[in-house]
């Protein structure tokens, strides 16, 4: 009988997506294959042996998500399938071959993260709201402006856990009159950054003079002086460009 050989791997995988958790060993004839999931309890994962799944003892909560790739058992591949990523599969993994010459064993670490994937800007008054939502683990939000703001940003954010453990996050920014910034809302976890942006013009203020001299002025200056402005007004309307990053 051989001693157990240990090694470690750090595996992270995305929410509800497949997920594979290396393990491999030395073949010699047919191998016994234990998967199982180290919490307060051993959860049996997944099981092969006498050339095929045994799946009487696995654990409810990977039931229809595993699977090895059994092609490539006999070349040392014990390697797991596992599909729909749960948060609730986060932890330590073992993975125990046994052949005739003896025993190997792995300890796989899996982490799971549901990415930031859109950021929804806009504006509502003189505030302008950023969130996101389906994030894990806990995600952070900072505003930024272009050019920088020298004063500090008044904002609110709040975070709200979903039944799936998954974080959706809102921040609210207070928008001074006249202002004419860049405003961006960046959204970060350990794995990755989504950025949004939102550009408002100030507003196109009329002069008193062409106020006064419009009063005064014909019918053809008037429709003249109006289309003006119209057109001028459309020109610095408020508008909206998001970017992801």
């Amino acid at each position: 009988t051989t001693a157990p050989l240990l090694t470690d791997a750090e595996i992270s995988c995305n929410f509800k997506q497949s997920c594979i958790l290396p393990c491999s060993f030395q073949s010699y004839g047919e191998p016994i294959l234990h998967w199982t999931q180290l919490e307060s309890s051993e959860l049996r994962v997944h099981s092969y042996y006498d050339n095929q799944d045994q799946l009487g003892p696995q654990n409810q909560n990977f039931r229809g998500r595993t699977s090895l790739f059994q092609d490539q058992i006999s070349r040392g591949n014990a390697s797991l399938l596992l599909r729909e990523v749960q948060l609730q599969d986060q932890g330590r993994y073992n993975c125990y071959i046994r052949t005739i010459k003896g025993h190997e064993e792995s300890i796989i670490r899996l982490s799971v993260d549901a990415p930031v994937s859109t950021i929804r800007i806009y504006q509502d008054g003189n505030r302008i709201t950023c969130s996101s939502e389906g994030i894990y683990p806990q995600p952070e939000l900072t505003w930024s402006t272009e050019p920088p703001s020298n004063t500090t940003l008044q904002n609110r954010t709040t975070v709200h856990q979903t039944e799936e453990k998954l974080y959706d996050i809102s921040s609210s920014l207070t928008v001074p009159d006249g202002s004419d910034r860049i405003y961006s809302c960046t959204i970060r976890t350990r794995r990755n950054q989504r950025r949004a942006t939102f550009r408002k013009l100030c507003e196109y203020l009329i002069p008193q003079e062409i106020t006064l001299r419009l009063s005064s002025a014909s019918f053809m200056n008037k429709f003249f002086i109006l289309f003006l402005l119209l057109s001028l007004t459309l020109k610095f309307l408020s508008f909206i460009h998001l970017k992801q990053v």
